[in-house]
């Protein structure tokens, strides 16, 4: 039986990972568009936007990391059985099992990613950093280690390192193996660190510190052309020793930025939408943190300055269109994640680490300064007054979960 498109509606869209950061704001996009808007998510996992005004129908599916194949096979019934004319994965959990499958979904629909070369190179983080240098960015000093011996001549880096997965997640034996960030304070601590990654992963970045202050950096990229430029910084993140933020505001291009970040994403052959992380230090240089090479957890700030990666995004995908080259969008705009807002007051109230040479901020401080709920260059990546239901549930979903955790 054929299902009725209603004349309103442009295309069905399936939107995973749903329990994703940036699963709302793709879902609210999208359903702004007209589009029909199905939401899938790991079964059993809280997912904001399955309870989104735009979202129609959900799915829950076997879990990526665990069950690759009967994920992928959950999503190809899906799409059979609901006609989806385009797959949306938003996470590296979703992104691997879909590209190493990518050829199952010739005939029935497209992903919504880059080519699998450029999901793969996307996602090394030591390739990334390889590549940078020829380029000419800062970078952090970074070794590549797959033994201990190889931790001979490291001294020149410091305490405290960095010991960093080189993947966010790897598939060994079909089995996930999820990366990492930690500290190591002494040699002792770095080896083992380093001798943990190892064994679960086989090899394992090992940096300098670098303290500064985050930027990032947002494009569309297609045809070897870099469309719609966006650039923030980074106001409250949710670790402050270094995550994804809890609050951002959007700032002015600066050209030298721009031109380097676009040189790193179009030589990786990348198509898509795309963001560079960098740490600017005290002394105005730009370090590369890393790139995400799919859509990112704070994407809902360029939404509400007038960038809307997602609709672009999928209008490409679909049609081929290609966006604007360049919108001049809203600057100054502060953008907030209330319960990751929650998460980092809880992660500084319990103190400032041992031995953490960084800056650190103060919880009363920190708390006068979030306290004002709302003024006229603010806005929320989950509440929104038009669409209230999932923000809401969120909130009481953080607190059910440490309610648990403390009983």
């Amino acid at each position: 039986m054929e299902l009725d498109r209603g004349e309103d509606q442009l295309a069905r869209i399936l939107v995973l990972d749903g329990h994703s950061a940036a699963a709302l704001p793709v879902t609210r996009s999208a359903g702004r568009a007209g589009h029909w808007v199905a939401v899938g998510a790991n079964r059993g996992a809280f997912a904001a936007a399955k309870l989104s005004r735009y979202c129609r129908m959900a799915l829950d599916y076997p879990v990526s990391t665990s069950e690759p194949h009967a994920f992928v096979e959950s999503i190809l019934e899906f799409v059979r059985a609901n006609q989806i004319d385009l797959v949306v994965p938003l996470t590296d959990w979703t992104l691997g099992p879909l590209s190493v499958d990518r050829e199952r979904f010739s005939g029935l629909c497209p992903l919504a990613m880059p080519s699998h070369s450029a999901v793969e190179f996307a996602s090394d983080k030591f390739r990334t950093i390889e590549l940078a240098q020829e380029i000419g960015i800062g970078v952090p000093k970074t070794r590549l280690v797959r033994s201990l011996a190889d931790l001979s001549g490291l001294k020149e880096f410091g305490f405290p390192a960095v010991v960093k997965d080189r993947f966010s997640v790897r598939w060994i034996q079909q089995k996930a193996v999820f990366g990492s960030v930690a500290y190591a304070y002494s040699p002792e601590d770095l080896q083992k660190r380093v001798a943990d990654r190892l064994e679960k992963a086989g090899d394992v970045l090992v940096q300098e510190f670098v303290s500064g202050q985050g930027i990032g950096f947002s494009c569309f990229v297609a045809g070897g052309k870099t469309f719609l430029p966006f650039q923030w910084l980074r106001v409250r993140e949710v670790d402050p020793r270094g995550s994804a933020s809890s609050a951002r505001k959007s700032i002015a291009l600066d050209d030298a930025l721009v031109s380097q970040s676009q040189q790193l994403i179009s030589r990786m052959a990348f198509e898509g939408i795309a963001m560079v992380e960098y740490k600017r230090t005290s002394d105005g240089r730009l370090i590369l943190m890393e790139i995400n090479g799919r859509p990112w957890g704070s994407i809902g700030l360029p939404f509400a300055c007038g960038v809307d990666y997602p609709r672009y995004l999928i209008e490409w995908c679909l049609e081929g269109k290609l966006p604007p080259e360049k919108i001049a969008y809203q600057e100054n705009i502060l953008c907030r994640r209330a319960v990751s807002e929650l998460t980092h007051l809880s992660n500084i109230r319990a103190g400032r680490p041992p031995n953490w040479p960084g800056a650190y901020p103060k919880f009363w401080p920190t708390l006068l300064r979030m306290a004002l709920p709302w003024r006229p260059d603010m806005c929320y990546d989950d509440l929104w007054i038009s669409d209230l239901r999932p923000g809401i549930a969120a909130l009481r979903n953080w607190f059910q979960v440490r309610a648990k955790g403390s009983s």
